[in-house]
């Protein structure tokens, strides 16, 4: 609207739009001069005995003045309360012209129209460039899933559509009556399963296998534990995209438990294939990936990659904790003693300002700065003595810290530098870090050897080196007796262009040194399971194009469909001869004797061809990385078989953080306020929740939703059975 606009009256809610205030208006027809004249003479008589002062007075009885205010000074114009045009209105010309903006033009006006007489919640808004207005009406259907959706997402009590806030919000904007909290529900279920059928029908239409991440939480307000599984591939838009598929209650934490859960789970939303778990370090996580493994053999041959070889993953942030935890063994005393501090400094705000007093901001390092403020409180402040007299349990309180005690927390600091930065880079759930795995592996373990062997570092510092490089190498050891590395790591960097196989010789180069047998043997390995992959995904590529035969590998095929084309092409050539009788030159054989004889053609398949070329330099600028997905989305027609064995490499998890990631989404769900929700209930917040931000997420990107992928699946599957663009119709 215009700024000058006159705003619509307080009582519009009591005005009724009907036709019948027509009747009240004056009918101008035409007529000669001298009838009018007698016509305002005999009025003029009737009304007030022909007073002039009555006379010029202008008639405001129609219904349109409820919406048009004349102006002052000037009563023959006037404003419209919606739009704030001003108008002609002059008391001989009728208000046909005001009826006609009403009616007509003034788009405002129908839309408050319809607010008020129809009960539909209706939007202006600017549709193009020209500014121009469009209405657009809610209907009570959109306004009620709007309503559910904001309630999950908002994590709000289900009584919150029932309270005195939301009904004072609907009736204020004019919206649909409030429904109840029984129906909310009900709704709400109704949303999930919507979506879940959706998911389920994509999913089943994927050619990608799933990873897994599953973890175990316990409610701190009602004691309960709920497993949540994550379930994580590449789309065809080579997305990596993550969605929980299950919030289960499960009474125990067992092995037993833990098996069948998963398996009801990927029974429920017809999951067949399964690329890797990832899951902590606890043993009942180890049985029950054992049980798992032999339970999805029976389901067929291709439930499991290699056999289930290389299944189970381990999580890296629960073994870098572990690591960490090593190092913090000996100096947990000291480590207690600063925080007894800082504890003290915080607890009430006379002894923040008394120790910010002692810090002399500005010329020493933070750390440092701290330290001395410390000694200074040691020395001239009582009370923080006082303070670690007091008895907590029966003990008194450790502290307060010693110069040992600072110079050992300095230590620690450097040591945990070395972690800092690969914990960043693999925690990370929504985007790929398979690839990036082993490179922290080695940075870590090789910082460590450094701290143990260079003679600068101290004893002490040393020793916290030589405990953390244990704890690492008895879970990341690829030679490990107890616990071994799960290799595919390794095979998850081959498929980063940019690193391929020499970056892995190089990291095995590193750490055992060049030449010696561990790193023939990790080489060895490495080839080997890339070849073992590539077989597996031909077989199963070929029987998918086949329709489901059996047939020979990729590779073979590959061999005889080239020998098939060199033999037609051979025959062809041959029937020239025999017929014409003249000896014709073939470019294409010549060429090939020239590549036989200069060996130029090395590659046998997708593999050989892949290794065989020089790794990427991508030019990018600073502080932008190179995107793998880009990369096989790009090359996916040429490493055909290749891509979708890095679709499922990329996918897989090194971390179970997308998991624990819930269980504080879970703890809002379940504060001591929706305590009494049943698991069921639980169970379809969570998953919602996830889903509908993960949609919105996607919306905001610009990228295909589940609703688009739906629908292409759906004209795909029209395509197939040809009731699309039939024949006929062309």
């Amino acid at each position: 609207m215009a700024s000058n606009e006159t705003l619509p009256p307080n009582d519009f809610d009591d005005v009724e739009l009907s036709g019948n205030d027509d009747d009240d208006v004056v009918q101008h027809t035409p007529t000669s001069g001298n009838k009018r004249k007698r016509k305002e003479k005999e009025t003029g008589d009737e009304g007030d005995g022909g007073n002039s002062s009555k006379k010029k007075k202008t008639s405001s009885r129609s219904y349109v003045w409820d919406h048009f205010s004349r102006k002052k000074g000037n009563p023959n114009k006037c404003n419209c309360h919606y739009c704030g045009k001003e108008l002609a209105c002059p008391s001989k010309s009728g208000t046909s012209t005001l009826k006609k903006h009403l009616e007509l033009s003034c788009k405002a006006f129908k839309a408050w129209k319809s607010t008020n007489t129809d009960q539909t919640q209706t939007v202006i808004g600017r549709d193009g460039g020209d500014g121009s207005l469009t209405m657009y009406k809610v209907s009570e259907l959109v306004i009620r899933e709007a309503s559910i959706e904001m309630l999950i997402l908002g994590e709000l009590p289900l009584s919150f559509i029932e309270s005195v806030a939301w009904r004072h919000f609907c009736s204020k904007a004019k919206s649909y009556k409030p429904v109840s909290r029984r129906t909310t529900t009900r709704e709400i279920v109704m949303l999930y399963v919507k979506k879940k059928v959706a998911m389920k029908k994509i999913l089943g239409k994927s050619q990608e296998r799933m990873s897994l991440t599953t973890d175990i939480w316990v409610s701190n307000n009602t004691g309960e534990s709920y497993m949540v599984i994550t379930a994580h591939f590449v789309d065809v838009d080579w997305k990596l995209k993550k969605m929980i598929i299950g919030f289960k209650h499960v009474t125990d934490h067992n092995c037993g438990t833990i098996c069948k859960v998963l398996l009801e789970c990927l029974a429920e939303w017809d999951i067949r294939r399964i690329f890797c778990i990832t899951v902590d370090n606890a043993t009942a996580n180890n049985t029950a990936l054992t049980k798992f493994k032999k339970t999805m053999k029976l389901i067929g041959d291709d439930a499991l990659v290699l056999k289930g070889e290389y299944m189970h993953m381990r999580c890296d942030a629960h073994i870098l904790n572990l690591v960490v935890k090593e190092g913090l063994t000996e100096v947990d005393a000291s480590v207690t003693s600063i925080r007894n501090g800082i504890q003290f400094v915080r607890s009430s705000t006379n002894r923040l300002k008394s120790f910010d007093l002692r810090c002399d901001a500005g010329t020493i390092s933070r750390a440092v700065k701290f330290r001395i403020a410390f000694e200074k409180m040691e020395a001239e402040d009582k009370l923080y003595n006082d303070y670690y007299l007091e008895k907590v349990d029966g003990e008194k309180k450790i502290g307060p810290p010693m110069s040992s005690d600072w110079d050992a927390a300095e230590r620690l600091i450097q040591i945990l530098a070395i972690f800092y930065k690969s914990t960043l880079v693999l925690s990370g759930s929504t985007y790929v870090t398979s690839h990036k795995m082993y490179n922290e592996i080695i940075n870590m373990a090789r910082n460590l050897t450094t701290l143990n062997t260079d003679t600068f570092f101290d004893e002490q510092l040393k020793k916290k080196a030589i405990a953390m490089l244990g704890k690492l190498k008895k879970y990341w050891d690829p030679f490990g007796e107890g616990v071994e590395m799960n290799r595919l790591v390794m095979v998850a960097t081959v498929f980063d262009p940019r690193k391929k196989m020499k970056f892995v010789e190089l990291c095995f180069g590193k750490m055992y040194g060049l030449g010696s047998v561990e790193v023939v043997l990790l080489s060895d390995s490495v080839i080997q399971i890339l070849k073992d992959l590539y077989d597996e995904y031909s077989r199963a590529n070929l029987l998918r194009i086949n329709g489901g035969s059996d047939s020979m590998p990729s590779s073979q095929s590959q061999g005889s469909w080239s020998q098939s084309q060199e033999q037609d092409r051979s025959g062809a050539y041959e029937r020239t001869i025999n017929k014409t009788g003249i000896q014709l030159e073939d470019m294409e054989n010549l060429f090939d004797e020239i590549v036989k004889e200069t060996c130029i053609h090395k590659s046998s398949n997708e593999l050989d061809l892949y290794l065989n070329e020089a790794v990427e330099t991508p030019h990018l600028l600073m502080g932008i990385e190179s995107d793998v997905l880009d990369w096989w989305k790009l090359n996916s027609g040429k490493f055909l078989v290749l891509s979708l064995i890095a679709k499922d490499i990329f996918a897989m998890q090194v971390s179970s953080v997308a998991s624990e990631s819930a269980f504080s989404t879970s703890g809002r769900v379940l504060d001591p306020f929706r305590s009494c929700l049943t698991h069921y209930m639980i169970e379809v917040l969570m998953c919602t929740e996830q889903w509908l931000k993960s949609e919105i997420s996607i919306n905001e990107k610009g990228l295909s939703t589940i609703h688009e992928l739906l629908a292409d699946q759906v004209d795909e599957d029209e395509l197939m059975r040809g009731n699309l663009f039939p024949l006929n119709s062309l």
